[in-house]
């Protein structure tokens, strides 16, 4: 299995921070907050990585690379640079997946990570998911309100954990399951993305893609507890970081 990392947004609302950083090297509990994401997926066996960034933060990442692989020689990774230079030209998430399917031979099964996840837990119960049923798998995290489920891409599963409903971002949420931006998709799963691209549908938002897969095909979530960010915002970003501060 293959890792993605996904960076190639500009983060406008944590301006001006990120005129000079990229999100996902934005310090936290001292270190980038990206290499928590490489950690987890190193420890469920993830050996290759594919980190998908802009041309705009192109240096920074070579430069926090060629230290980040000192302490981790044994790891793979491949910068990814998409040709933006600025939030109007930017791919989007799927547009990102699709442009580094379209450039580089990935025949495997991948696990998919956005760079700005903060998560505790480990990801084995959805890679085992993932390996029992060979369909997409996504983690889910219960945010226990309905308020707060509206800022996400919602999910409804059955008992068997198969996606029957995804909803990103309703107003009238179905459950107070969101997605983490963490998934495991099967080999072949550039297929369905150009196949969801070719019909003019969002390729920035996640959740949108996954809502059109799991009319398409077979879905899976895995619930998780534990502590988890989406640090979109400031304000995210500061509990996130003082939340840290106060585990110490």
């Amino acid at each position: 299995m293959k890792g993605i990392i996904l960076a190639g947004g500009y983060a406008r609302r944590l301006a001006p921070m990120t005129d000079f950083v990229p999100k996902p090297l934005l310090p936290l509990g001292g270190r980038p907050m990206m290499e928590w994401v490489l950690d987890a997926l190193w420890d469920v066996g993830v050996k290759k990585f594919y980190i998908s960034t802009n041309a705009r933060y192109e240096d920074q990442f070579k430069l926090w690379m060629e230290r980040f692989l000192c302490t981790r020689p044994c790891l793979g990774i491949e910068l990814v640079i998409e040709p933006t230079t600025r939030e109007e030209e930017k791919l989007g998430a799927i547009g990102g997946l699709r442009y580094l399917f379209r450039n580089y031979d990935i025949d495997d099964d991948v696990i998919v990570a956005g760079g700005d996840n903060y998560f505790d837990f480990s990801l084995k119960p959805l890679v085992e998911k993932f390996e029992s049923v060979k369909k997409t798998t996504i983690a889910l995290y219960d945010v226990g309100d309905l308020k707060k489920a509206q800022r996400f891409g919602v999910a409804v599963i059955d008992e068997s954990g198969k996606v029957v409903e995804m909803q990103e971002k309703p107003k009238k949420p179905k459950s107070t399951l969101v997605s983490t931006a963490i998934y495991a998709f099967p080999k072949g799963i550039q297929g369905a993305i150009e196949e969801y691209l070719s019909g003019s549908n969002n390729p920035d938002a996640p959740g949108y893609f996954i809502a059109w897969l799991a009319g398409h095909h077979e879905v899976y979530g895995v619930p998780f507890t534990g502590t988890w960010a989406d640090i979109g915002t400031l304000e995210a970003y500061r509990e996130a970081f003082e939340g840290m501060l106060k585990s110490l």
